[in-house]
C-alpha cells in the first residue's frame, strides 16, 4: 500500500477512536489488524496514547500521559508478547491478576497490548476469553495481528476490528479464489479449502459471492445450485466446515 494510502485509513481510525472515547463508547476490546508490522506497532501505541491523553487527542499534545506512554513509563499500560513467541496460558493468569487489582497510577484507564494475538496458544486463548467476556471496569484490550484469521472466531466476536489494510488490497484477497476457480488448478483449489475455512464469515460469503457472480454463472451453471446454498448456509449457520468441505469436493469433481 502506497504511503499516503496507509496515512488516510490510519487517521480515519484514529478520528473514529476519538469519536467514541468523546461519546463514551469505546469498545473495551480491539482488533487492530495490518500486515505491516512497524505500521501495526505505531497505530496501537497512538490508539494506547489517545485513550489516555487527558484530551484524548489525535496528534500528540504532550500532556503527562502521552509523555508516560512515549516514554514505555505508564505502569498502568501492560504488553503480552513480543511479535514472535508463543504466548503461554501463564501470561494471560497474570494480565488478569494485574489488572483485577486496583489502579497502580492515578488514571482510572488501565490498557493492556498483545503484540501479535495470533501467536495466542489454545490454552492461553481460551484464559484471554473469559477475561474478555466479564472486563474489568474501564480495563481496554488492544489485540495486535497480521493475520486476523488466525484469531479464534469466539475472540474476534468479542472485539472491534480496526483493519489497517487499504480496501484495494481487500479486493485483491477477494479475487484469490476467484483466479483459481478460472484456473481449474485442482490442486491448488484444494489447497485454498484450508485457508477458506478460517475466513471469517462475511469475508467467506463476499468471496463466494464475487466468484459466483463472476464466473460460476458463466462458466460452470451447474454449480450455480450449490454455490448459493453454500452462501445461505453460512450466514445462516456458525457450524459451516462440512457444507464447505461438499463445496470443495464437488468442485473438484467437476473440474
Amino acid at each position: 500500500m502506497k504511503e499516503w494510502q496507509q496515512k488516510m485509513v490510519r487517521q480515519e481510525i484514529f478520528k473514529n477512536i476519538q469519536e467514541l472515547i468523546f461519546s463514551n463508547k469505546l469498545y473495551h476490546s480491539l482488533i487492530v489488524s495490518c500486515t505491516n508490522q512497524e505500521e501495526l506497532d505505531f497505530t496501537c501505541k497512538e490508539i494506547t496514547r489517545m485513550i489516555v491523553c487527558e484530551n484524548s487527542s489525535i496528534e500528540n499534545d504532550n500532556c503527562r500521559w502521552c509523555k508516560k506512554v512515549n516514554s514505555m513509563n505508564a505502569l498502568n499500560i501492560f504488553f503480552i508478547g513480543d511479535g514472535f513467541s508463543n504466548i503461554k496460558k501463564e501470561e494471560i493468569s497474570n494480565l488478569i491478576i494485574n489488572f483485577s487489582s486496583s489502579n497502580i497510577e492515578d488514571s482510572d484507564k488501565k490498557i493492556y497490548i498483545i503484540r501479535n494475538a495470533e501467536n495466542l496458544s489454545d490454552r492461553a486463548a481460551n484464559s484471554l476469553l473469559k477475561f474478555l467476556e466479564e472486563p474489568p471496569k474501564n480495563v481496554f484490550a488492544i489485540l495486535q495481528t497480521k493475520d486476523k484469521n488466525q484469531i479464534l472466531q469466539t475472540i474476534k466476536s468479542r472485539c472491534k476490528l480496526l483493519n489497517l489494510t487499504h480496501k484495494v488490497d481487500e479486493e485483491i484477497e477477494d479475487k484469490e479464489f476467484f483466479e483459481l476457480m478460472k484456473s481449474k488448478n485442482k490442486n491448488f483449489i484444494l489447497l485454498y479449502s484450508d485457508k477458506f475455512k478460517k475466513l471469517d464469515k462475511a469475508d467467506q460469503v463476499k468471496i463466494l459471492e464475487y466468484t459466483f457472480k463472476n464466473f460460476i454463472q458463466l462458466e460452470m451453471p451447474n454449480l450455480s445450485e450449490l454455490f448459493l446454498d453454500t452462501i445461505i448456509e453460512i450466514k445462516n449457520s456458525n457450524y459451516t466446515n462440512l457444507t464447505i468441505e461438499n463445496l470443495f469436493i464437488k468442485i473438484f469433481e467437476v473440474l
